[in-house]
């Protein structure tokens, strides 16, 4: 009997061995980077000027045409995070139809933006 107890569970680990392991496959995470790629105007209120923002493909962040020193810090489903050189944060604030907002963190003041389309050169006649 100890003999077949033995045998059992040298079976049993050899088994373990041979045969794989069922793997947890994760799904991949969302990319949600092309959410926020574009142009968009935003009215700044103390200064009564509009601005472009964009945000390009490898989400460089420019305003008015100037590259933003700095880093994404965050990125999901609902906002983008960026740190410029002096620490602010600027926050771009999406929906499912894109972005609705951006947090400028030294001014302490939230802009509503909305698609722009920059200005091309004008069609030849």
């Amino acid at each position: 009997m100890m003999r077949s107890l033995h045998l059992l569970a040298n079976i049993k680990h050899f088994a373990r061995h041979i045969v794989p392991k069922a793997k947890t496959v994760q799904a991949p995470a969302p990319d949600f980077s092309q959410r926020f790629v574009g142009t968009w105007s935003f009215l700044d209120t103390k200064t009564h000027h509009n601005h472009l923002l964009k945000i390009t493909p490898d989400l460089v962040i420019q305003i008015d045409g100037q590259e933003l020193p700095g880093h994404i810090t965050g990125l999901d489903g609902s906002a983008l995070t960026f740190v410029d050189h002096f620490g602010y944060q600027l926050v771009v604030h999406t929906n499912e139809h894109g972005p609705v907002s951006v947090y400028d963190e030294s001014s302490n003041l939230n802009y509503p933006i909305t698609a722009a389309h920059p200005q091309g050169p004008a069609p030849s006649a």
